[in-house]
């Protein structure tokens, strides 16, 4: 049984949500913009209740597709399924070309990636969503769990309307509370039966379909000690609280950081940022003016208002349906008794200022560079260029989505696993080696790519002079050229043996052919003595 005394913690959880929910009221505005009228799924940042649904529709979906276009252009770009995205590695420049070391990279590489696996996780479709969430506000948030007794680890992008953060010193999230609801059964599941307030406890017995508030408040652990068994031996305290009753529910902690919070474009100091949406947001609302505007204007024209001069002159109760024959509407002298009412001439807003806004949203979606499918007559050569200049706009932005979202997800799923026994033992030589996150996805092979085409072409160039001159191809360090070419296409390390293996493999062969010339001299060298045996002795026989 728990008490009626509210638990200080839990006050201080509740406490947390509300400062630094009102501290972001500023952007929660333009949010709620750009919720109707980019990105309807989400909304009610302003609300009591986040999970209500949404009532109103924007007049124009251009700014939708627009941003679901660059949201699964990031995608593609940065996170395909389809592609080897990443790829694990070391700092240590010895241990860099150690091939035992290099297969285990590879192998421990294959193993994180199919743990994000439909099978295992739901990564993939839940990243879509964050892409999709960066794309319009600029902030998205992502946590990770790994529940009871499953074989699964379940990734959750959440709603930003029930997600705020706060920053370090340095511009990090170091703070983040959720404030989620529950049913009374779900809640029992989660936390336990016994652990929840009494009102929860009545109502999961009976079977309420109620649902209460719960928050999760996850912060530094200043208390932290290294070797601690429980939560305050994990950097991360956690602390999940029923506002029902002020209790808390669960205090535990964690290694790493469980929510990850990507953002788009940060001013210094704030803790939030601006993604395309917020770009796009005067256009969109220009868009969606000019357009209802437009289809007040056609439904006008199509369907104008009747002038009458008293209710006698219309007895179909103000209903004119084609064909019908209408008594009253002349008088005697063949004057109309109807007339519609004129506004204005025309469309008020012409196609081309529609075109001019829808330009501009597009715009800041960088819709052109992210259309390629589709296109026909554009040369490889083109087709790398137009790559290349969507990569250039875009990478400071997705080089911070990388280091605030993929490269941390990567470590954290490495511990989850290593803890969990599916990660084998590095080479002794390795231990203690510190891991890089190295990206092969599409942005990055795309820049890698340059560097093996322009070893290709220095082959190329070189070929004809070689055969004049010699010499220039012992300029070429060609293990150098092998291992360029291989990280350029994103070929396995398992593909490619280590230069010690390479060189004891030539050192065999060159003794290998040096035998089989000195057994092809000695046979030669045979050969002529039986000839000259056989000359003297015909010599002799002739004599």
């Amino acid at each position: 049984m728990m008490g009626d005394t509210k638990d200080p913690r839990a006050v201080a959880a509740m406490d947390a949500w509300s400062d630094l929910k009102g501290s972001r009221s500023h952007h929660e505005q333009d949010w709620e913009e750009i919720a109707r009228l980019i990105r309807p799924q989400r909304g009610n940042f302003t609300t009591a209740d986040p999970s209500l649904p949404r009532n109103e529709k924007p007049f124009s979906s251009a700014p939708i597709v627009a941003q679901s276009n660059f949201a699964s252009g990031l995608y593609g770009t940065l996170t395909n399924p389809a592609n080897r995205w990443f790829e694990l590695g070391t700092s240590d420049p010895q241990l860099k070309t150690f091939q035992p070391m290099l297969e285990w990279l590879d192998v421990c590489t294959s193993i994180i990636l199919a743990s994000f696996s439909p099978s295992v996780s739901p990564f993939y479709s839940q990243t879509a969503s964050l892409f999709g969430d960066v794309a319009s506000f600029g902030n998205a948030g992502q946590m990770d769990e790994q529940p009871p007794g499953e074989r699964r680890i379940l990734d959750v992008t959440l709603s930003l309307a029930e997600l705020v953060v706060s920053i370090d010193g340095y511009g990090r999230v170091d703070e983040w509370v959720r404030r989620f609801k529950l049913s009374a059964s779900a809640a029992a599941r989660r936390y336990g039966f016994d652990n929840l307030p009494e009102r929860i406890r009545d109502a999961a017995e009976k079977g309420s379909r109620d649902k209460f508030v719960f928050f999760q408040h996850v912060h530094i652990n200043d208390g932290f000690r290294k070797g601690l068994i429980g939560a305050r031996g994990k950097r991360w305290a956690s602390i999940h609280v029923s506002e029902e009753a002020a209790a808390v529910v669960r205090h535990s902690g964690f290694a790493d950081m469980p929510v990850l919070f990507p953002r788009w474009d940060v001013e210094t100091g704030e803790s939030y940022g601006r993604g395309p949406g917020w770009i796009a947001l005067g256009s969109a609302r220009r868009l969606d003016l000019t357009d209802k505007a437009n289809l007040r204007a056609a439904q006008r024209a199509a369907d104008p208002t009747l002038l009458a001069p008293d209710r006698d002159v219309i007895p179909l109760r103000g209903r004119i349906r084609p064909g019908a024959l209408v008594y009253g509407g002349v008088d005697p002298a063949g004057r109309k008794m109807l007339q519609t009412l004129d506004t204005v001439s025309g469309v008020p807003l012409s196609i081309e200022q529609r075109a001019a806004a829808l330009e501009e949203v597009r715009d800041a979606f960088h819709w052109s560079l992210m259309q390629l499918a589709g296109r026909t007559g554009m040369t490889a050569t083109e087709v790398i260029e137009r790559q290349e200049e969507k990569l250039r706009l875009m990478a400071p932005h997705m080089g911070r989505v990388q280091e605030e979202f993929l490269a941390p997800k990567v470590a954290r799923r490495f511990q989850l696993l290593l803890a969990a026994g599916q990660i084998p033992p590095p080479p002794r030589e390795a231990e203690g080696a510190d891991l890089t996150v190295e990206y092969t996805s599409a942005a990055a092979m795309a820049a890698k790519s340059a560097e093996g085409a322009a070893t290709v072409r220095l082959l190329a160039d070189l070929t004809p002079l070689a055969q004049i001159k010699p010499r220039v191809l012992d300029r070429l360090s060609e293990d150098d050229v092998v291992e360029v070419l291989a990280e350029a296409r994103g070929a396995p390390a398992k593909l490619l043996r280590s230069r010690e293996e390479a060189d004891a493999l030539g050192k065999a062969r060159a003794e290998q052919q040096q035998a089989q010339e000195l057994l092809a001299a000695a046979q030669a060298g045979g050969g002529i003595a039986k000839d000259l045996a056989a000359a003297q002795g015909a010599m002799e026989g002739a004599a």
